[in-house]
């Protein structure tokens, strides 16, 4: 009766647990690779990526005339 009761217990305690365990381990590894990103220097706002792409955009629509 207790499986029973677990595997239609979705919105109860059950639900309840597995919801806050997903939230958590979410929560944890976006701020586990925040840190890591952190530590590394690597949080700029590179906009040389931006500015690639860009030219490559340019490079093709000139092409295509």
């Amino acid at each position: 009766m207790m499986i029973m009761t677990a595997i239609i217990d979705g919105a109860g305690i059950y639900g309840s647990i597995f919801h806050y365990a997903l939230v958590i381990a979410f929560v944890a590894s976006a701020f586990l690779i925040f840190f890591t990103l952190w530590r590394k220097g690597r949080l700029d706002m590179d906009e040389g990526p931006k500015f690639q792409m860009m030219q490559e955009e340019e490079e093709e629509n000139r092409y295509e005339k």
